[in-house]
């Protein structure tokens, strides 16, 4: 219990700077309240690894080594069992900075304020200007951002940014590892001076200061430095080394010869003298556990590198969460009979700050959020998700690639374009049976054999998915046997070969009740068999299947034109046209309501129309 007494007392100690910053404006995100006690707790005891860790073995010891981030949420803020337990083995915690420490802070804020009278004049009255503004909108206080140097301005309005998506600078785990390692009466060392990091993050001529001053606004004015910090927070708080190490492929941050510069700046150049300073703390004999921004962790040039150069065996700890099944957590939130409500529930899950989905997941989920839009016809609204999608695939792997390339795909043969739609099919069929996706290979070729224009094309293209679908390891494969079998079932019914469509759809509704498909799916099945049955004239069979399905749909209080259609037409070839007729009156009125893709043809909506009368 004293160390939550601890950290509250740290992190409220930290929260109180907030309303200096924090101007008061009806758009302002809150300040963060003290936690509570019992928020603290929670905290603690929910706590699971994080970030990214490393065991440094030399001379018969361990030290090491974990990537940390500097903004984050309070469940973010306490480290997990194995970070503990590393912790634990070692007698040293080492910093970048002991920000708890109060001549380091000192040191720190008299290096960030500019000369009198620099501070305006080191700059165009332009970016001073942008300064103001963004200023404004990230809720900064003119009179404590106006006295630092252009460059610690933007530094300070790239870190406010946060707030908006729930990051804060107090709930870094850094702090929280010298609270602990101090109530352990361990000492806190750096690994730099307060000089050695000003230095790093300050622009070395007026020339260069102009253009980073000019790439930041850019950034924040444009949403991509928001965008790159909720990146970098999902990559840490899943642990995704891989996407890490990656880094460079999606940052966008080096378009210019003064981003590459502060780049190294800020990460390569200070590497050597922490590595030589962990180093000789190892040599001293003391176990160190040095935690620094996970970014210092990549490349050939990261700190692991250099200390594997140095001679110590290197050996990452993997703290990656389980990642979702993101195709399980896809099949669970989508109602394709209720396109808006789908959408909302993956928003809502992109949203869920206790999801942590990986980038990818992330990417996946809105491949989704797309398909909602094309199955109400929205194709513009559709394209313009998916382009969002794309310009962030840089650094993913490939389901999202898979993912995008699909819905590319359905968008544009929903649109009535399917010679456009081919060849996206065909490179996302390519890619998920490389990547071995199943799911998403099934998937790809069921979509290239419903642009096909000949239909033996489309027959064999879906016997070669359901093939794939029966072999795959993959649990949520088999479960397209179902719909593969109902799409072999229509090719088969348009070539007349009514028998054969018979035992397909018989098939599909096996798979189906073997699935525990929703109701809707089970009823489109029987529906399915009912229409071929009626299609070999067979309809009292026909019927018989169709009435209770007629009761059922009653007894929910639900509608679907097409069982009453179905009815309709069966009554209708059996001589019974006065008993038809209020069923195609009522199909008329419920199809002509549709604006999804299912909305019949006009042609279609005139003779049932026409039958109603």
């Amino acid at each position: 219990m004293h160390s939550f007494r601890h950290a509250r007392r740290l992190l409220a100690a930290a929260l109180t700077a907030w309303p200096l910053l924090a101007a008061a404006q009806d758009d302002c995100p809150p300040p963060p309240a003290p936690p509570s006690a019992e928020a603290l707790v929670q905290a603690q005891g929910a706590a699971r690894d994080r970030g990214f860790l490393w065991r440094l073995e030399k001379d018969g010891r361990s030290s090491w080594l974990y990537g940390t981030l500097h903004l984050a949420r309070l469940e973010w803020a306490f480290p997990g069992p194995r970070v503990r337990e590393a912790l634990a083995a070692s007698r040293t915690l080492a910093l970048e900075l002991d920000l708890l420490d109060a001549e380091t802070q000192r040191r720190l804020a008299a290096g960030s304020l500019a000369r009198p009278g620099e501070a305006g004049a080191a700059l165009a009255p332009e970016l001073r200007a942008r300064i103001e503004r963004r200023a404004r909108l990230e809720c900064a206080a003119a009179a404590v951002l106006a006295p630092l140097k252009p460059e610690f301005q933007v530094a300070a309005l790239s870190m406010l940014a946060g707030r908006r998506l729930g990051l804060e600078p107090d709930y870094g785990i850094d702090a929280t590892l010298a609270a602990l390692a101090r109530r352990e009466g361990k000492p806190v060392v750096a690994l730099e001076t307060a000089e050695e990091q000003l230095r790093a993050m300050s622009a070395p001529s007026r020339a260069e200061l102009a253009e980073q001053v000019k790439g930041a606004l850019d950034e924040l004015d444009s949403g991509r430095a928001q965008a790159l910090l909720a990146r970098m927070a999902r990559t840490w708080a899943s642990g995704d080394h891989a996407l890490l190490e990656r880094y460079a492929q999606w940052c966008e941050c080096q378009h210019t010869n003064a981003d590459a510069a502060a780049m190294r700046r800020l990460l390569e150049a200070r590497h050597p003298a922490m590595a030589a300073r962990l180093d000789a703390l190892h040599r001293g004999g003391q176990p160190v556990f040095a935690a620094v921004g996970s970014l210092h962790m990549i490349g050939a040039r990261g700190l692991p590198a250099l200390m594997a150069q140095r001679g110590y065996r290197v050996e990452r700890i993997a703290l990656e969460a389980p990642g979702p099944d993101i195709n399980a957590m896809i099949d669970g939130l989508w109602d394709y009979d209720d396109p808006a409500a789908s959408e909302a529930r993956f928003r809502a899950a992109l949203a869920d700050t206790t999801n942590e989905a990986t980038h990818d997941a992330a990417l996946s989920l809105r491949t989704q959020i797309a398909r909602t839009f094309s199955l109400r016809r929205r194709f513009d609204e559709a394209q313009r998700e998916l382009d969002a999608v794309d310009a962030e695939l840089a650094g993913a792997g490939a389901e999202p690639r898979v993912r995008t390339l699909l819905e590319r795909g359905r968008t544009w043969r929903s649109a009535g374009e399917p010679a456009r739609a081919r060849p996206l099919f065909l490179q996302a069929e390519q890619l998920a049976r490389t990547a071995k996706l199943e799911f998403l290979h099934v998937d790809a070729l069921h979509m290239v054999a419903l642009v096909q224009t000949d239909p033996e094309l489309q027959l064999d293209w879906t016997r070669r998915a359901l093939a794939v679908a029966r072999a795959a390891a993959d649990p949520l494969a088999h479960r397209w046997e179902a719909s593969l079998n109902h799409n072999i079932g229509w090719h088969l019914h348009d070539a007349g070969r009514h028998e054969e469509a018979l035992q397909s759809f018989r098939a599909a509704l096996v798979a189906r009740e073997r699935d525990g498909a929703k109701p809707a799916r089970l009823r489109e099945a029987r529906w399915s068999v009912a229409r071929e049955l009626r299609a070999l004239a067979r309809h009292d069979e026909a019927l018989a299947l169709l009435r209770p399905l007629e009761a059922e749909l009653a007894s929910a209080g639900e509608s679907d034109g097409f069982v009453p259609e179905e009815i309709g037409e069966n009554l209708l070839a059996l001589g019974r046209a006065e008993e038809a007729r209020p069923y195609f009156a009522r199909v008329h009125a419920e199809l002509s309501r549709l604006e999804t893709v299912e909305r019949p043809d006009e042609a279609r909506l005139a003779r049932l129309l026409s039958l109603s009368r």
